[in-house]
């Protein structure tokens, strides 16, 4: 019975499904913000190349929505997503300037619908690692200090897939 309770391949499970869904989630995500990137981008173009950062990148065009709307008031909420109160400044000065169509408030309620989906799924992410690195931690930690969570998973994963294969 205190075999079955602690089952070490029990764990190497929850590790291999933990770094499978990392990496479809960075893969997705990595889409879904091309993707609000490409479709907030007609609206404030300038944007994309103020704020390189995905995740920060949604949460700046969700602070934003209508750029059109955007003055000097917003510099502080915009500086506490950037962490840097120059980079605010620069852009609400482009968003003054900016060369982008308007846009619909259809356009826009759809746009931050997805950049806050695009958000929550980088969280979870960020929540998946913190639990990997625990797994890993309870599991394998020398494999852990050694070689980090992400390789050390993977290592795992192609172990238990190899062992399988025999």
């Amino acid at each position: 019975r205190a075999k079955v309770k602690f089952n070490v391949n029990r764990s190497d499970n929850m590790i291999i499904q933990a770094i499978a869904l990392i990496d479809t989630l960075d893969k997705d995500i990595n889409t879904f913000v091309m993707r609000v990137r490409e479709w907030y981008g007609w609206h404030f173009p300038e944007l994309v190349k103020i704020i390189a950062d995905n995740y920060m990148y949604c949460r700046c065009a969700l602070a934003i929505k209508d750029k059109a709307t955007l003055s000097d008031g917003h510099v502080s909420a915009l500086a506490e997503i950037t962490g840097d109160e120059d980079k605010a400044k620069e852009v609400v000065e482009a968003a003054k300037a900016s060369m982008g169509q308007d846009i619909s408030p259809v356009d826009m309620m759809n746009i931050e619908s997805f950049a806050k989906r695009v958000i929550k799924l980088a969280e979870y992410r960020t929540n998946l690692h913190n639990y990997l690195n625990e797994k890993m931690q309870a599991v394998a930690p020398n494999l852990q200090a050694l070689i980090g969570d992400f390789v050390g998973a993977r290592l795992i994963s192609h172990a238990e897939i190899g062992r399988a294969h025999v």
